[in-house]
């Protein structure tokens, strides 16, 4: 979770790690960690690769209902904002090919057909320079010319997307959704027909009454899960998905 991110980053700055966070945003606080840590955050992303491919942070993995829910559906493509590598590693867990794509060299390439691309939207941590954690960074893939962006624009014509692990106010892909509305106006009106006709979801534990109206205009479906139990409810809507 962020909060225990932004607990690592203010104890090696010397804050209380509760105090800190009280300063600012997580992207606030990672720009001014940046700022102030020798090295930037270079150090921090090699905690966190440290921590979270950390043996029993896979053991945990190999177990997790959903990891394996989702590595059960034939997915072509996953993309993830996660920085680690617990999807692909899920997906060859369950004996699947799996390939993850963070850097323009990744997608030049031309990834191998039939396995699974793991699209890291927000960055690597094998590759530090790929990751996104400062409101600058944000701003910055908020301009969507990156490579993921320009991935993500070719598969959003051509694809419905299921939407799982955001909140409504991730400003990040709430401009995806605003992009992909833009993308159907200022096409041609044939594309525009076929893409109003194609439905986006994005499943949440409690939508109430304005955002499914707000989410309509932008042709994207709520998908409401059981708050209750979280991951049993997560696990359902994969294996639903073949039914």
């Amino acid at each position: 979770m962020w909060k225990e991110l932004m607990g690592w980053m203010g104890a090696a700055l010397g804050f209380e790690p509760a105090l800190f966070e009280l300063h600012g945003l997580p992207p606030q606080l990672a720009g001014f960690f940046a700022r102030e840590c020798a090295g930037g955050l270079d150090s921090f992303i090699a905690e966190m690769r440290a921590r979270f491919h950390a043996r029993e942070v896979d053991e945990r993995r190999r177990s997790s209902c959903q990891h394996k829910a989702l590595a059960r559906r034939d997915f072509s493509t996953i993309y993830t904002t996660n920085f680690e590598h617990h999807i692909e590693e899920a997906l060859r867990d369950a004996g699947k090919e799996a390939v993850a794509l963070a850097r323009f060299d990744d997608f030049a390439r031309c990834p191998a057909q039939g396995a699974c691309h793991v699209i890291k939207f927000h960055g690597d941590l094998d590759w530090p320079e790929t990751v996104v954690l400062t409101e600058s960074q944000y701003f910055g893939r908020l301009r969507l010319e990156a490579a993921p962006d320009q991935r993500l624009r070719a598969d959003l014509l051509s694809n419905s997307f299921l939407f799982l692990g955001y909140s409504f106010g991730d400003v990040d892909i709430r401009y995806i959704w605003y992009r992909m509305e833009q993308m159907r106006i200022e096409g041609s009106p044939q594309l525009a027909r076929r893409a109003s006709n194609r439905r986006g979801y994005w499943a949440t534990f409690g939508a109430g009454l304005v955002q499914p109206a707000l989410l309509e205009d932008w042709h994207i479906d709520v998908i409401e899960l059981d708050p209750n139990d979280k991951t049993k409810s997560v696990v359902d809507l994969l294996d639903a998905l073949d039914a």
